[in-house]
């Protein structure tokens, strides 16, 4: 079967493959089968990646999402209008005029993962489209030896059955054929033979087949459709190696056959199509998105083909966190990831009004400053007061807000040192998470101790309305102890909690090991409360705030060891203390921020 049905329609139709070729470079920008060294193409994927990530920071818009499924989705639902568009996998879209509507063909060439694919076709079918999938014959999935092109793995049947019968894809032929013969020396004709009677055996319907772009193409200059007869002319500018390819200085004469006798219907860049789009372009190192095709661009009566290859794309990320974060010349910066909470010291004296941060955010993600576009080493901002920055993540549809202060060296709000009497070694001062943590012998655990302690210079400490000072101020335990401590200058307040433990070897035993776990901790809702030893029923759990107000009390009627499941979500994100009936030790708990 020929691809022509007149002598003027190919003339036409090979004009516009060599301007496609030329605008676009198509088949010199994509990756290579293995054993090549990408580093040394111009185009290679992971350096166009480099290079994006490198554009100076002058852009004012929102950063584009690029390349995430949801925004291929936002583009399916733009052409899901059937009164505009008419969209269709390749071998419809041969067969389909309308000069009313836009005639779309969906090709996508699974030039490296299949099983990405799979999911990117999932999008598609979620949306109701469909689409051509092109399977290359010397990508690693599909072949059992990646050193050896010539044996295939079966495990690919399952997945192209399902994308076909149940999705109702189109599988296509990604032909690397000039490739086989001139690089791996296998005849390309019987190979092809062997390999369409397999997949259709297994009932893969092969209609059509497209050219793949392998970095071969662009050292021996051929391209790999000339394997067809009718594909072999014109010759494509900079590819004049139709008939034989110069390789080791020998001249190799190129094996060919006709679409027919592979009983194919087409070779995807001989379609009539008067437009063309692809992610395989790449342009002053920024390679074509979805983004970029203007819709409003296109007529009724247009017929344009979109090839996307599943490789570049990738799920939107949910989060929006600040990963670093630090300032020219700072003495330290904290990154509290449960409250938010950024913290930089900067040398006495720093000027505060006006400070350049260096800053990475979560993959995609960008932030805002009073509705400014933040870009690290380059925006300016008044840190004299704390600063939120508003991290939007790669989805867009999550934020979060993160606040960050810097503050001079002596401006500070912390516990230096803390004792009490019959402590056992030192206290642990969690400065991140702004927790104290004290053991101390059981003959000195009563109802209330009076601490010893330091703070930063100028500072001062409050529990309730009731200021503290040192070895001159009682505690109670038998509520959490939450110190609230003020900066010299008053812009720093921070809350310190303190848990006080007798953990003596003799009390465990006369507990018979009682005690109690959370996990996870911190958490972000939901947590397990698992119980050892309880021997008396009932017994009770009970959960403090910050102030001392009793937020969750529950009533346990078992003994022995379980677990008990809570959903803990009613409360707000921060440090609570949990005390159990049967034991003296309180326990600190966190919970995220929802």
């Amino acid at each position: 079967m020929t691809l022509r049905t007149s002598r003027s329609y190919s003339i036409i139709s090979a004009i516009f493959i060599i301007f496609f070729f030329i605008n676009s470079s198509l088949f010199c920008q994509k990756t290579g089968p293995s054993g090549l060294n990408p580093a040394k193409d111009k185009f290679n994927l992971h350096r166009d990646s480099g290079e994006e990530q490198q554009k100076p920071s002058v852009v004012i818009a929102e950063p584009d999402t690029n390349f995430t499924w949801e925004k291929y989705a936002a583009f399916l639902n733009k052409i899901s209008d059937t009164s505009k568009y008419i969209v269709l996998p390749l071998n419809e879209f041969r067969q389909t005029y309308n000069p009313r509507k836009i005639v779309i063909g969906l090709r996508h060439d699974v030039d490296n993962d299949l099983n990405v694919a799979y999911k990117f076709s999932q999008i598609e079918s979620n949306l109701g489209f469909r689409s051509t999938y092109f399977i290359l014959h010397s990508a690693p999935y599909y072949l059992v030896n990646a050193n050896n092109m010539e044996v295939h793995s079966n495990e690919i049947i399952p997945i192209l059955k399902s994308m076909q019968n149940e999705k109702h894809f189109e599988i296509g032929w990604h032909n690397d054929l000039v490739t086989l013969q001139v690089i791996y020396n296998i005849n390309p004709v019987t190979f092809f033979h062997n390999e369409l009677n397999w997949l259709r055996a297994n009932g893969i319907k092969i209609y059509g087949t497209a050219a793949h772009g392998s970095n071969y193409c662009k050292t021996y200059h051929y391209l790999n459709f000339y394997f067809f007869e009718e594909c072999s002319f014109p010759i494509v500018v900079n590819r004049e190696n139709n008939i034989y390819v110069p390789k080791d200085g020998k001249s190799i004469k190129l094996i060919k056959g006709k679409l027919s006798d592979f009983n194919l219907q087409y070779e995807a860049y001989f379609l009539n199509n008067n437009k063309a789009y692809s992610d395989a372009t790449v342009t002053n190192g920024i390679r074509w998105n979805i983004g970029m095709l203007d819709l409003t661009q296109l007529q009724p009566g247009d017929r344009a083909i979109v090839l996307l290859h599943p490789i570049h794309w990738h799920k939107a990320s949910v989060l929006a966190n600040i990963d670093t974060f630090s300032i020219h010349g700072q003495k330290s910066s904290t990154i509290d990831t449960i409250n938010h909470i950024i913290t930089v010291e900067m040398p006495s004296g720093t000027n505060r009004s006006s400070l350049i941060a260096s800053f990475s955010l979560s993959p995609g993600a960008y932030a805002k400053v009073s509705g400014k576009m933040q870009f690290a080493r380059n925006t300016l901002n008044n840190f004299n007061k704390p600063v939120i920055y508003r991290v939007y993540a790669e989805n867009r549809s999550v934020h979060r807000e993160w606040t960050v202060r810097v503050i001079n060296r002596r401006n500070r709000a912390d516990f230096v040192s803390f004792e009490i009497p019959g402590m056992k070694g030192k206290a642990s001062i969690d400065t991140v998470r702004n927790i104290i943590n004290a053991e101390i012998d059981k003959n000195f655990m009563k109802d209330s101790l009076k601490p010893s302690f330091v703070i930063s210079d100028n500072s001062r400490a409050w529990i309730d309305r009731k200021e503290q000072l040192s070895d001159s101020t009682y505690i109670k335990l038998s509520v959490p102890v939450v110190y609230t401590v003020v900066s010299r200058d008053s812009q720093i307040i921070k809350k310190w909690h303190v848990i006080i433990t007798s953990n003596d070897s003799d009390r465990k035993e006369d507990q018979g090991l009682t005690g109690l776990s959370i996990d996870p901790n911190p958490t972000g809702g939901k947590a397990q409360i698992h119980f050892t030893g309880v021997k008396s029923s009932p017994s009770r759990v009970e959960i403090f705030d910050t102030m001392g107000n009793k937020v969750f009390t529950k009533e346990i009627r078992k003994t022995g060891e379980f677990t008990v499941v809570e959903d803990l979500r009613k409360l707000d994100g921060g440090v609570y203390t949990v005390r159990y009936s049967e034991i003296d030790n309180p326990q600190l708990l966190v919970i995220k921020q929802h």
